[in-house]
């Protein structure tokens, strides 16, 4: 019953994802979206290390 509910997020979550890849692949060649999206992923690393080492 759970691989169900895992295989239906999943496909939700492709679903959603699709006009998101055609945008980008549309747009690849902007060097802002490439910031936009190390940037994006800077703020994830540090958001993330912060609240590991909030426990030492």
């Amino acid at each position: 019953m759970k691989h169900i509910y895992i295989l239906n997020f999943l496909d939700d979550l492709n679903k959603f994802m699709e006009p998101l890849k055609k945008w980008i692949q549309e747009h690849y060649n902007n060097p802002l979206i490439w910031l936009l999206l190390f940037l994006t992923g800077l703020f994830v690393f540090q958001m993330t290390y912060s609240a590991l080492q909030k426990e030492k």
